[in-house]
């Protein structure tokens, strides 16, 4: 037992042992571990101070102030500090001058410009031996430290955080961002990336640069630079808005619940409840998730009026009136016979003209085995019946006997009006109850069945029509053959010497041949879509510095490829030649017209494919006369040319594709493409430091600190300029944001090329070293400008130039008043031609070189045509200012051809126009995602520094920044009336008029076209004699001709006809005060001939883009279509009105007195923005003409309102089982 004890004690002893032996060894072990830990930290951290004791970016030091403010200090001289930086220390209130402070401050270098600049980051301490306030000094011990510790320079090195936050303050350039790393982050809203614009609330991640220090753990010091700001998050999605308020919404979706949306931060898209939208979120602590972005998918209101199911089109088989069908059953009791009474005529009535007129009885029939009475009959309720009962009287009653009749006889006029209509006519019964009848009128040249028996409306295939797609793959084939079987080409002589010696030649940028066949041989447009969408292309990817290049290079090819494919519709099959002077002119009827536009300088290929000769001779075009081109060949062709038949193909110069590559080829090497996406401002100093006092007069302040008051008063060149046009002046005159370009955002009749010219005289006259390049897309604004220049006085003919291409002078459409200061471009280089420059007899100059053009300060011309000095030698400063006017409706990369031209460091850019309006005519938009219609203005605008941010810009500013845009808010067009339209509709309301009372004499003219539309004419005082906008409704027919896509409408031109007529004939207008717009030439034509007919001198008839930035007294308009089929293909080629709000735009905003739209409301009611039109026509009680349906006036809800109350008015002593029938 004794032993077995001790055996037991042994072993636990060792146990023991063991247990205390392997925790000792593991305490060693641990201690062996943190030691080396340790002194593998220390020398890391001896690194980190041995590296940063190389000259870096980041350094401590100590300095001196030296300048003590209100707002900030001065360090050494050199160093700013804010006060705030000393986060509102006790310290803070005893610095003063002589003070030592100790500080971390960060360097950083300009890429583009080289300027070094430093920033102090943060004030580390108050050096306690020239601290003159001890106590102060005692209580602020973190703030103080010894001198000697505090003498040396300390180096860090710097790498790069990601830090989440949430943006808790926002203070005009200033946003304050809670992270985690400790204090608040104040971010500089201009100097700082951002991809949206933060509100409070938004989760966020900062992109940092900070100080590795190696006194932290992770040896990650102070926040250096804020280099970013992203969402923490983005959402996308769809969603259908459910609630709208004045100053944003709610939007419900299926995956995301709720997204907040702000009405300021939308564009160009007005919502409306029941849209169904694309979006794009961030989160947000206060809202969850907060709409940056919003894209309508689909309008709320009813896009589809089925204009089958009205009464007028359901008649039974004796023709004795109209039962209306579905499952409103009180509106179908309505047009039912009941209780034995039956309602029997003809009520189908076709008239000739609006002045024509017939009769018309109807019967009523007692049938049943009672009596009845009648009440009374209700009339048409419009102003201007076509329906007029002639007997009896409307509220004669009588009593029906069974078997027993009664006669109405009723007279139906044209009133004016074409098209189509529908009048109902309600009789009431004794017993409550009541039976209607439409009358289906149709005034005009035309069928019942809406058909000319030459012509091809929808739904017909007599004679086959016009079909689109067949008409285009038949083009497609032309090209490809063409491409496939090429000759030997001879070619003709050119217009113009080619420069054998060019200074900087262009390359030739052709098509790559894989584009093509895939353009060519793809079955179908969706194809080619896909196709584009996928490498190496990937059309569909956001546009961004990385692939912009790429992108917008295969774009200027597509538009390449589908301009020649269209060019093919000129072709023909088997033509001759007639010899005319030194040419062979090719007859083409209306080759004046032609679109694509045949101009001067084009090519002519004529092929024998029938014959064994396989050359292809290849002419120049010399002039383009209205049915026939003058071509020149190659003289062999001339001279053994004798009448034979030739295939004919007409080509188009390149020249303009090649000068759009080569502008983004040079955009690369001057600017870099970061500067077509502009994510922060790095702030410069004024170039010229002008300010306007109180009374509006452009001052240049001696000091940078001087009052605006005190200074040089420098005169304005036109005083008359508006407060708006003289700060637009001022902010590019001061350039702080340059070299970002600067928009003058100017509204319709704002008076953007008076404000053009003006900038022009204040750059000449107080910058001397400027040089400016002025451009247009179009030669016709071109010329404006120069013709305000040379009417200015201020510029003498040698300041300026007006470069024209040849094409301009062969087409003899230089204005013979201003070829004086005109001139053509000779690109060769200096020394390699001989001759000096030629002078016309109109003045104009000829083959201008680098030399000549050098000399002038204002170089004016379009955007294409200023690309010829591309070609030249020119100093990278020889020109300093670009201003591009009509900016929005140029092609990016044609904007990009000025201002490649330009260096960035001295460069200043200014873009002025409207976004709002027509944008760039292409002819490959298959996709309109792929931004190839976005203007560069257009663009910009959609970018976060341009973009509307009311809580830091606000004042006159409407929100942007004005280093960066300026919008012109004062309209000089429009009366008050006619601009609240579309200043309502498309710029928020953020334009005034000038013009504030209306003229006694447009008053008049308001009152003359009330009467030619059957409107009730007010007296002259009232309110409703100065409103100038009516809608006419014609419920006509649009109509094709076999050989045309273009559309026409009969009733409509017959009635814009009548309206000019009357206003001619009342001596209100003359042709020049009058316009009349369309969007289809067959309307244009079919106005015409209706004026022709009747030898009257026609206005003005023409598209929209023939009347922008043109203006006249009154504007008519002819939306021409009355069907829905097609207006999708109408949409994709930018012709039409429905779905268009650009065009709409224009169109709504050329007249100064008189607007008046025709057009059918049944269709155009399908379309968000034409039903805000018509509803704004009904509230000024302006409408006129055909009946408008239920389902109208339901969905102009204003229009309901009003119009339900005047029916229960008048129908208040009848049940109201059927109170709703026909406005």
């Amino acid at each position: 037992m004794f032993r077995l004890t001790a055996w037991f004690v042994r072993k636990a002893f060792e146990k023991s042992s063991d247990q205390q032996l392997s925790l000792a060894e593991r305490i060693k072990q641990c201690e062996e571990k943190l030691q080396q830990e340790d002194e593998e930290s220390k020398e890391i951290k001896a690194e980190i101070v041995k590296q940063a004791m190389e000259p870096t970016d980041c350094f401590q030091t100590t300095g001196t102030i030296t300048e003590v403010k209100a707002d900030y200090f001065i360090i050494d001289g050199i160093y700013f500090v804010p006060r705030a930086m000393l986060k509102n220390t006790e310290a803070a209130k005893h610095v003063e001058e002589n003070t030592k402070l100790q500080f971390l401050a960060n360097r950083k270098t300009d890429p583009v410009s080289g300027e070094v600049s430093t920033k102090v980051v943060k004030v580390l301490s108050v050096v306690d031996n020239v601290w003159n306030h001890g106590a102060a000094a005692a209580e602020e011990e973190d703030w103080t430290q010894p001198a000697d510790t505090a003498s040396t320079v300390t180096y860090f090195k710097k790498n790069r955080r990601r830090e989440p936050g949430t943006v808790i303050g926002k203070d005009r350039d200033i946003l304050t961002v809670e992270t985690d790393a400790g204090d608040p982050i104040s971010v500089n809203i201009d100097k700082t990336s951002m991809t949206f614009v933060p509100a409070l609330g938004d989760y966020v991640t900062l992109a940092c640069m900070v100080q590795m220090d190696g006194k932290f753990v992770d040896f990650k010091g102070e926040v250096l630079e804020v280099e970013s700001i992203e969402p923490s998050r983005i959402v996308n999605g769809t969603g259908v808005i459910i609630a709208l308020e004045e100053d944003g919404g709610e939007i419900r979706t299926t995956t995301n619940g709720t997204v907040i949306f702000m009405v300021e931060t939308l564009t160009d898209y007005r919502p409306g409840k029941g849209d169904r939208v694309e979006f794009r979120a961030v989160e947000n602590k206060h809202v969850r998730l907060r709409c940056i972005n919003l894209k309508l998918l689909a309008a709320g209101v009813t896009k589809t009026l089925d204009m089958a199911t009205s009464p007028s089109h359901q008649t039974n088989e004796t023709g004795r009136g109209s039962v209306r069908n579905g499952s409103d059953e009180r509106a179908g009791s309505l047009w039912a016979d009941k209780h034995g009474i039956n309602i029997t005529g003809d009520f189908d009535v076709t008239l000739k003209d609006g002045q024509d007129r017939e009769l018309r009885k109807v019967v009523i029939k007692n049938e049943s085995r009672k009596q009845h009475k009648i009440l009374k009959m209700l009339p048409p309720r419009s102003e201007a019946p076509q329906v007029c009962l002639k007997s009896p009287f409307a509220h004669t009653q009588s009593y029906l006997f069974p078997g027993e009749s009664v006669e109405y006889e009723f007279e139906i006029t044209g009133a004016g009006l074409f098209g189509r209509n529908e009048e109902s006519c309600i009789w009431c019964f004794g017993g409550s109850f009541r039976i209607g009848r439409i009358f289906r009128i149709t005034v005009g040249q035309e069928t019942s069945n809406g058909k000319l028996p030459t012509i091809n409306t929808i739904g017909s295939n007599v004679g086959g029509g016009y079909n689109g797609k067949s008409s285009y793959c038949k083009k497609q084939l032309a090209l490809l053959n063409m491409r496939r079987a090429p000759g030997p080409v001879l070619n003709g002589p050119r217009i113009g010497m080619r420069a054998n010696f060019i200074a900087n030649p262009m390359p030739s940028y052709n098509v790559p041949s894989e584009l093509y066949d895939l353009i060519l041989t793809s079955p179908s447009r969706a194809e080619v879509c896909n196709a584009l969408e996928r490498p190496p292309y990937c059309l569909s990817e956001e546009l961004s510095p990385k692939n912009y290049a790429r992108i917008k290079k295969t774009l200027i090819h597509l538009e390449e490829i589908r301009l020649q494919i269209e060019f093919r519709k000129h072709d023909l099959d088997r033509a001759h030649f007639t010899p005319e002077e030194s040419f062979l002119a090719l007859e083409v009827a209306n080759i004046a017209e032609a679109r694509p536009s045949i101009l001067v300088g084009d090519c002519v290929r004529a092929t024998a494919p029938w014959t064994n000769d396989s050359t292809i001779y290849q002419g120049v075009i010399h002039r383009v006369l209205h049915s026939r081109v003058l071509i020149k060949f190659d003289q062999t062709f001339h001279s053994r040319y004798n009448g034979e038949s030739y295939a004919i193909q007409f080509t188009f110069g390149r020249s303009s594709f090649r000068k759009q590559h080569h502008a983004i080829k040079r955009m690369q090497l001057t600017h870099g493409l970061e500067y077509l996406f502009p994510e922060r401002i790095n702030v410069q100093e004024p170039m010229l430091n002008v300010r306007l006092n109180a009374r509006g007069e452009l001052v240049l302040e001696e000091s940078m600190e001087g009052d605006c008051t005190k200074g040089r008063v420098l005169p304005w060149c036109n005083a008359a300029l508006n407060r708006y046009q003289k700060q637009a002046i001022v902010n590019v005159l001061r350039g702080e944001a340059r070299p970002m370009p600067h928009i003058i955002f100017g509204p319709p009749g704002t008076g953007k090329t008076v404000t053009i010219v003006e900038l022009i005289h204040q750059l000449i006259a107080n910058v001397p070293s400027a040089r400016l390049i002025v451009v247009t897309p179009s030669n016709s604004a071109a010329y404006l400008i120069t013709e305000r220049l040379a009417r200015g006085g201020v510029l003498e003919p040698g300041d300026f130039i007006r470069l024209v291409a040849m094409s301009q002078v062969e087409r003899e459409a230089v204005p013979e008043h201003l070829a004086q200061y005109c001139a053509t471009v000779d690109v060769a280089e200096e020394r390699s031609t001989f001759g000096d420059v030629l002078v016309t007899e109109s003045g104009l100059r000829m083959k201008f070189q680098a030399k000549h053009i050098g000399r002038h300060r204002v170089t004016i011309s379009t955007c294409l045509g200023i690309g010829s000095l591309m070609m030249m030698h020119f100093d990278p400063n020889h020109f300093t200012h670009v201003i591009v006017d009509e900016a929005g409706q140029g092609l990016e990369p044609e904007v990009l051809i000025p201002i490649c031209q330009v260096s960035r460091t001295v460069g200043s850019v200014t873009l002025v126009g409207d976004p709002k309006q027509l944008g760039p005519m292409v002819h490959f938009n298959e996709e309109q995602t792929w931004t190839s219609h976005l203007s560069l203005l257009e663009r910009l605008l959609s970018l976060r520094l341009y973009s509307i941010d009311r809580q830091r810009f606000t004042g006159d500013t409407a929100g942007y920044d004005p280093r960066l845009v300026t919008l012109l808010r004062i309209n000089y067009r429009s009366i008050p009336n006619v601009l609240s339209l579309y200043n309502d509709m498309f710029y928020d309301s953020a334009l005034e008029p000038y013009v504030k009372e209306v003229a006694d004499e447009d008053i008049q003219l308001l009152g003359a076209i009330r009467d030619i539309l059957k409107l009730p004419k007010p007296s002259d005082s009232s309110e409703d004699s100065r409103k100038g906008f009516f809608f006419c409704g014609i419920d006509g027919t649009n109509k094709q001709s076999p050989d045309s896509p273009s559309w026409f409408n009969s009733a409509e031109a017959c009635m814009v006809h009548k309206i000019v007529e009357r206003l001619y004939r009342g001596e209100r207008c003359g042709p020049a005060d009058i316009g009349i717009i369309t969007p289809y030439v067959m309307q244009v034509r079919s106005i015409r001939r209706t004026f022709d007919a009747a030898m009257l001198e026609p206005p003005k008839i023409g598209s929209v883009e023939e009347f922008q930035g043109q203006e006249r007294k009154v504007i008519i308009v002819s939306t021409v279509r009355s069907s829905s089929a097609y207006l999708a293909h109408d949409s994709n080629t930018k012709i039409g009105f429905i779905s268009a709000p650009k065009r709409i735009n224009v169109a709504l905003s050329r007249a100064k007195v008189a607007l008046i739209v025709i057009g059918n409301p049944k269709l155009l009611a399908t379309d968000k923005t034409w039903m805000r039109v018509l509803q704004r026509a009904l509230d000024d009680g302006t409408y006129c003409g055909c009946t408008l349906g239920s389902a109208i006036l339901r969905n102009v809800s204003t229009a309901t309102r009003r119009e339900g109350n005047n029916l229960q008015r008048q129908y208040d002593d009848d049940d109201d089982e059927d109170d709703e029938y026909q406005y």
